[in-house]
């Protein structure tokens, strides 16, 4: 399993262009002054439903040659692909040197929305929005990814998918195909990593499984590739599961959940000690608590870095009352830890119930 490429939020350096502003002294657009570099202010890649509004409207930073912001100067944002429209197409760049579409439409159709800024003869600063299609839980649909798609960073093509998850629980998603290596990924709403695969069973499988244990809420699908340019059919599917995490898979969670799980002996095994383990993505500072209760073993949690046997926080019983463990842990770092839910006692089987706040 590799990690999710960069799919979204390039952002100019914030320090950078405060140092700018702040050092400006005073109006950049006097006489002489030229725009002589524009770069983008907001994320240049989106996502967002065919025919909507975009909610984060694509700006631009114009500046002189100094490098100090420059007022005054005229931007022009047109849409280059995928059929939308703009209102406040021609704009102008106020005192922080900053210039904003006044709105953005994208096209009726899935598929990539293109938008270019210019200002004078400078380089065009492009935004997309990967307009996303509508994946109904418990269906299957068949695509193709094409040269008309949105494109990420290393060349790759990628569809995305809105789906909707009615209530808390475990939920499995698909992508399979005969024509290229799959890669699939599951997204917040907001574009955050919940979960990965690349390879999905034995002998070189090229399909991609993902299953999440999830609250209820909006979600995004990324169906894509592993590789660069590759194009073809592949099916996407997805399903509810009320089956308990087994056979040392990665179940891939997310803050605000209670599953009911089980501890079985087709679970991950170390020296005699069954347990189950789940992926979660942390950004840097970013804290959870994680509960684990049951009434027929003596609960055991650790979390430990992703692709790492380091034990940062563990806990056997959360107090001298009870049998349950409680561990409550700050991520040091962006990235994938794992949770691993156990007992204290070698070749313990049993039902518990694993929470995360």
């Amino acid at each position: 399993m590799k990690l999710l490429r960069s799919i979204f939020f390039s952002l100019p350096p914030v320090g950078l262009l405060l140092l700018q502003i702040s050092c400006g002294g005073g109006d950049a657009s006097g006489p002489g002054k030229q725009a002589a570099n524009i770069i983008a202010h907001s994320s240049t890649t989106l996502t967002g439903s065919p025919g909507t509004q975009v909610t984060e409207l694509p700006s631009v930073l114009v500046s002189d040659a100094s490098g100090h912001p420059l007022a005054g100067a005229p931007v022009t944002f047109t849409v280059t692909g995928g059929g939308g429209t703009v209102t406040g197409g021609s704009a102008t760049s106020d005192a922080s040197g900053i210039a904003t579409v006044g709105s953005w439409t994208l096209g009726t159709g899935a598929g990539a929305n293109t938008l270019s800024a210019v200002s004078g003869s400078l380089p065009p600063v492009k935004f997309t929005d990967c307009a996303t299609a509508t994946h109904t839980l418990g269906t299957t649909v068949d695509n193709q990814l094409s040269l008309t798609d949105c494109q990420l960073s290393d060349g790759s093509f990628v569809d995305f998918y809105t789906v909707t998850i009615p209530t808390s629980g475990t939920y499995i998603f698909n992508q399979t195909s005969t024509a290229f290596d799959t890669y699939l990924a599951f997204l917040t709403a907001a574009n955050g990593v919940i979960g990965i695969n690349d390879d999905f069973g034995s002998n070189g499988s090229s399909d991609s499984r993902v299953k999440v244990i999830v609250p209820a809420g909006s979600y995004v699908i990324g169906a894509n590739s592993y590789y660069p340019n590759a194009t073809g059919n592949y099916s996407l599917a997805s399903a509810e599961s009320t089956e308990p995490v087994s056979n040392c898979e990665d179940a891939f969670v997310q803050k605000g959940i209670g599953t009911p799980q089980s501890l079985q002996t087709t679970d991950c095994s170390t020296v005699g000690f069954y347990s189950d383990e789940y992926v979660i993505f942390l950004s840097a500072g970013q804290a959870i608590t994680v509960g684990m209760t049951s009434s027929v073993l003596d609960s055991y949690l650790e979390i430990r870095p992703n692709g790492s046997s380091s034990v940062l926080v563990s806990n056997d019983n959360v107090n001298a009352n009870t049998k349950d463990a409680q561990v409550a842990f700050t991520a040091p770092t962006a990235g994938f830890y794992i949770i691993a839910a156990a007992s204290t006692v070698a070749g313990t089987t049993g039902d518990y119930t694993l929470t995360i706040q």
